[in-house]
């Protein structure tokens, strides 16, 4: 007589095949997961960090000349002061809310406006003059900007950028 069903040691490894394929799914899913948060804290530092150098480059290269007595070179936090032609926009001023802040641009008298986000910081902002005495004005600008620090040290992460821009005029 020939039962039907399964015997213990087949139900044992049933269950054992099942608890490996579900647990290498759970697995799977947690890499994932941790692999997007990466990326998004990578893009996110980058967008903020190329975004903050652009408005820099552009608000130099639309200013008629660089307030020398106002600016702060060659320490973190650099503080830029550029005149403008349009009395409305004079002076702008680039700078940090605080050591260690968001990068903030104001223009004449108005309110400062925040450049980076509110989830990175300005780690290092150095502004310095390269000018020379028969060149036109040559300011070289270092920025690292870095994600908002998290417990989780794999979501730590800095992004490092400089450049030197020239006035047109």
């Amino acid at each position: 007589m020939k039962e039907k069903g399964f015997t213990l040691v087949e139900i044992l490894v049933y269950v054992a095949i099942l608890g490996v394929v579900v647990a290498s799914f759970v697995s799977f899913s947690i890499s994932i997961s941790s692999s997007r948060g990466k990326v998004y804290v990578q893009q996110e530092v980058q967008a903020n960090a190329r975004v903050a150098l652009n408005l820099i480059t552009q608000k130099i290269l639309s200013s008629n000349g660089i307030n020398f007595g106002s600016s702060v070179f060659d320490s973190d936090p650099g503080i830029l002061s550029l005149s403008m032609v349009d009395g409305s926009k004079n002076p702008i001023i680039i700078s940090l809310t605080a050591d260690d802040g968001q990068l903030q641009i104001q223009e004449g008298i108005g309110t400062a406006l925040p450049i980076t986000s509110d989830e990175v910081r300005v780690t290092n902002l150095v502004f310095t003059n390269l000018t020379s005495t028969s060149d036109k004005a040559n300011i070289k600008i270092e920025l690292t900007v870095e994600y908002l620090a998290t417990e989780n040290v794999a979501y730590e992460y800095k992004y490092s950028l400089e450049t030197a821009v020239s006035l047109r005029q």
